[in-house]
């Protein structure tokens, strides 16, 4: 079937056929709507060999720490943790405080981000994948 290999920085590739270290490697890239991701992908996976790293532009800081805290909310939730719990841990002891829960904004978003989890488990995960464009 071929080997797999770790690359830089937490990748993985598939080697097929004949690969040999230290040898010219090749790239397959599919013509479809996701070449370009894929392209791009390339050119990342090319300068992390020279230690060159060019950060994913995909997301953004921030829509990569809610996507971290949705996964928190839906580790909690296999835990069997209550939403005040799964609060408690994400936002800190000190702010959330069972006194004012009923009506809490972290109540509230907590509970958006276990929604939103679950939307992206069961459906939007591959949009993770998909860069963002602008559109003329």
């Amino acid at each position: 079937m071929g080997r797999h290999m770790r690359s830089p920085p937490g990748g993985q590739l598939a080697l097929l056929g004949e690969t040999q270290p230290g040898k010219p490697l090749a790239a397959i890239i599919p013509l479809d709507e996701m070449a370009h991701d894929r392209l791009h992908a390339i050119e990342r996976f090319i300068r992390a060999i020279h230690r060159q790293y060019l950060p994913d532009a995909r997301l953004t800081a921030a829509q990569r720490r809610r996507l971290g805290n949705m996964l928190r909310c839906l580790d909690g939730r296999d835990q069997q943790a209550s939403h005040f719990e799964v609060a408690t841990a994400l936002f800190g002891r000190r702010l959330v405080s069972v006194a004012d829960w009923h009506d809490s904004a972290f109540r509230y978003q907590t509970h958006r981000l276990l929604r939103d989890g679950l939307k992206m488990v069961e459906r939007g995960y591959r949009q993770l994948l998909r860069a963002r464009r602008r559109h003329f």
